[in-house]
This record gives structure tokens, sequence and C-alpha cells, in this order.
């Protein structure tokens, strides 16, 4: 207990610096996703342009006939296995 008593300063001064230099690493690691949220706009632009092009894609996929019904694609199977 008497070394605690001596050194009970010294090891809450490592336990802080240690702790603020692994926030300060992970801040500055996570910076280029801090910043990548003021791209929002760019990327809000983006995600609709593709969901025009999606739409486009799934009414084009509804327009289109269906040429076998997924009863006869069962049948099919079967008589092939």
């Amino acid at each position: 207990m008497n070394w605690w008593n001596k050194h009970e300063t010294l090891y809450y001064w490592i336990w802080w610096t240690a702790d603020s230099a692994s926030l300060l690493y992970h801040w500055l690691f996570n910076w280029r996703y801090v910043k990548s949220t003021f791209r929002l706009p760019v990327l809000k632009k983006s995600s609709e342009f593709h969901n025009k092009k999606l739409d486009k894609i799934i009414k084009q996929r509804e327009d289109q006939t269906v040429l076998f019904s997924p009863q006869e694609l069962e049948d099919f199977a079967r008589e092939m296995g």
C-alpha cells in the first residue's frame, strides 16, 4: 500500500496520457469520415440520380412479358430431376 500512496499520481498521469493519446489518435484517424459529412449534398444528388435510373430499370422489367410461369418452371425442374 505504501507504493500506491507514493505513485498514485504517477499512475493517474500515465492513465490520463494514454487515454488522451488514444482519443486523439482515433479522432485524427476518423477525420476523413468527418470530412465526408461535408460532401452530403453531392452524395444526395448522386443517390437521386441512381434512384431515377433504378426506377427506369424496374419499369422496363415490369413491362416485359413473362415467358414461363413459376409453375411451369417447377414442372420442368421435376421432369428433369
